[in-house]
Order: structure tokens, then C-alpha cells, then sequence
């Protein structure tokens, strides 16, 4: 009864999780900034998910009891080999994975050696799915055999086995990650047989296309040249590393500025090395309002684009940093009700994606200030 007891378990478990991920709102399942590598989308925006494979060694403990028999007569820590392909699932914190098993017994008097072999699935739930350390809950079924004499107290060379346990993987980089896991298996028979197992290993993904073509890049925002004016601005500003000028040519009743700011890792916090930027900024949005009492101000997060960046969490995370520089702006004296803040997560590239190393010029925010004329902006320009 204890076997069917944890199967009960872990069926219960999956369902309870499929039942939250139904009914809330999928939220950002990556901890991680928004060049994080993640796969392509497709023409529907859509993610693909990714294949990879995983190799690694362990030792598996078969436990023993009393009644009704005295248990198995194997001792100790007995190693195998472990091979498992998986797959990922796009903007979802599920993965799937089959695994095949080899390893050698020896029971305790130690004169008799025999082969273990296994296979299984698995389906994994992580709870931090992109972020560099990602842990997650494991539960499967799996098919155990050993030749030669019966491993197990019921004197049966192979059964049937649940499992359930932890996780973790440790993303080394956009291809390879590390892992650790852990095991609790139990036979699906009359009598309670069961065995821990614990493995270290490699995972290496496999990715898909690796090109820039139309179907996995969203079109360009659409470049213009800037102002002279603009462009002397920028020169002379001590700010244009982060802040700059960005006001096309042609422009009737707007400013258009770029900032490049540095934050917190993993969150919109801008970091304080980016004030005194901030501040300038400040001080144009001033002077446009006083020359303007009409003006107000659009504020667009943009996020960079690499394989597998995941679309929904760079919205929120390209939402969320446009957010906080309106907040920078409305705590220093912008009246909030002047301004709207947006994000695009990685849909408008303004330079050439380049879906292997970044494109960090993509990485920005984009703050327009409507109904600013071109002696204005010469005027807020001229008075830095």
C-alpha cells in the first residue's frame, strides 16, 4: 500500500501544479537579465522549446527491511551511469525527460557482480527556469532489471519503480549547464521494495537555427537621421555614454532621447551610477513643460535578443524598467499624470540582431517628449 500511496502522491502533485500554471497568469520564469540566452521564435512570436542531453554518474542504495523477508542481500553505495534526453518547454517552467541507465551490483560477501539496467521518464518542474541556478521537483515512473541473481528482497530480477525527488541545474552558459539530482523510487508490487539514487552531470543543449533571417528576427524599428543639433548635443554632453539625443531629422513637435542604463542585476533597479544622467534628463523634461504647459512624455523599454530569450519575461522585464524610470522622473518633480510608460520585450531591434553574442545597442529606453517645436529643443539644448 505504501507504493501506491506515493504514486497517489506524485500524480496528485503534477495535477495540483498543471491546475496553478491553468489558472494564474504566467508570470517571468526567467531570473535573469534580458540578454539571457534562450531559442528563437518563430513568425507567430511563438518560442520553441529546446532538445538536450544529459550524461552523469551516481550510486544507487537498495534498502532493505525486515518483514516480511530480510531484505535484499546487496550492501552499500552500488555505481551506474546515467544518460537522459530532454526537452524544454518555451515560456513554461516544465521539461520532459526519458533516461536509460547502466550500473553494477555486488552483494555484500562481494563474490558476485551483476549488471543493473534501467530506463524512465520524467517530467520536471523548476521554479526559477532560466536563471543561472535552477532547481526543480522531478517526479516518473522507471523500469529497473538485473541479470544474473535478483537484487530485490522478492527474489524478481525487475520491476516497475515511482519516483519522485529534487534538483537543480547550473547554467554555466547558453549551451552547457551542470546538474545534480536526487531520487526516491518505490516498486509498484505487493511488497515494499525500493532504493535512493543520487547523480552528478553535464547537460549540453541542443539548439536549433543559429541564423538571422526574417522568420526568427522581428523587423527593425526604423532608423532616421538625427538632428545637427542633436548631434553637437551629444558631443558636448558629459552624459552621452548613458543619455543621448536621439531627435530624427524632420521632427515637428517632439524630442526623442536614448538612455542606456545600468541595473541591478536580475531587476529594474537603475543603478545610482546612472543619477546624474537622470538628473539632465530631469532638467530637458523641465524645461519642455515650462515652454509647454501641453507637453508629455512617452517612456518605451526595449530588451536585447539572443537564442532562447524568452518573449514574456522580457515584456515584463522591458515593462518593468521603463516603469522605474518613471518613477525616477515623477519622485524628482514629473508630474506622473504627464507620462506613460511601455514595454516591447526585444520586438523593435534598433541595430542588426545578431541572435548569437547580443545586440547590447538594443538593450535601451526610449523617452519622446510630444509637443516640443524645433527652436524649443535648440532653446533646452542651448541652456545645458
Amino acid at each position: 500500500m505504501k507504493q501506491l500511496w506515493l504514486l497517489a502522491t506524485v500524480i496528485s502533485f503534477a495535477g495540483l501544479l498543471s491546475a496553478q500554471e491553468a489558472t494564474q497568469t504566467q508570470g517571468p520564469v526567467v531570473a535573469a537579465t534580458d540578454n539571457r540566452p534562450v531559442a528563437a521564435s518563430s513568425e507567430d512570436e511563438s518560442n520553441e522549446g529546446r532538445f538536450y542531453l544529459s550524461g552523469g554518474i551516481g550510486g544507487m542504495r537498495i534498502h532493505r527491511t525486515a518483514d516480511p523477508k530480510p531484505g535484499s542481500n546487496v550492501r552499500g553505495i552500488q555505481p551506474y551511469l546515467i544518460l537522459r534526453l530532454g526537452y524544454d518547454f518555451a515560456d513554461s517552467p516544465w521539461s520532459v525527460e526519458g533516461y536509460g541507465m547502466f550500473g553494477r551490483i555486488r552483494e555484500s560477501d562481494k563474490t558476485q557482480e551483476e549488471n543493473v539496467l534501467g530506463v524512465g521518464a520524467e517530467a520536471l518542474y523548476h521554479f526559477d527556469r532560466y536563471a543561472e541556478f535552477d532547481p526543480y521537483l522531478a517526479a516518473g515512473l522507471g523500469y529497473v532489471k538485473t541479470s544474473g541473481t535478483p537484487a530485490w528482497q522478492d527474489d524478481v530480477d525487475s520491476h516497475v519503480f515511482a519516483q519522485a525527488g529534487v534538483g537543480a541545474f547550473w547554467h554555466i552558459n547558453e549551451d552547457l549547464s551542470l546538474r545534480g539530482d536526487i531520487r526516491y523510487h518505490v516498486a509498484l508490487t505487493d511488497e515494499f521494495i525500493s532504493y535512493t539514487s543520487a547523480d552528478i552531470g553535464l547537460i549540453y543543449y541542443m539548439d536549433g537555427d543559429k541564423g538571422s533571417s526574417a522568420e526568427t528576427v522581428a523587423p527593425m524599428a526604423e532608423t532616421a537621421t538625427i538632428e545637427a543639433d542633436a548631434l553637437a548635443y551629444d558631443e558636448a554632453s558629459e552624459h552621452a555614454a548613458t543619455l543621448r539625443d536621439v531627435t530624427p531629422e524632420g521632427s515637428v513637435d517632439e524630442m526623442k532621447l536614448e538612455l542606456r542604463l545600468q541595473y541591478a542585476k536580475d531587476t529594474s533597479i537603475i543603478e545610482p551610477s546612472n543619477y546624474p544622467a537622470l538628473d539632465e534628463l530631469l532638467r530637458i523634461m523641465t524645461l519642455a513643460f515650462e515652454a509647454n504647459p501641453e507637453a508629455y512624455v512617452t517612456i518605451d523599454g526595449h530588451a536585447d535578443r539572443q537564442h532562447g530569450s524568452d518573449h514574456a519575461y522580457n515584456q515584463e522585464l522591458s515593462e518593468a524598467r521603463a516603469k522605474s524610470v518613471l518613477t525616477y522622473l515623477s519622485t524628482n518633480g514629473i508630474p506622473a499624470n504627464r507620462m506613460k510608460a511601455a514595454g516591447h520585450s526585444f520586438d523593435q531591434p534598433k541595430d542588426p540582431v545578431n541572435l548569437d553574442e547580443g545586440t547590447p545597442s538594443n538593450r535601451r529606453t526610449e523617452v519622446v517628449i510630444r509637443g516640443v517645436d524645433e527652436a524649443t529643443r535648440a532653446k533646452i539644448r542651448a541652456a545645458k
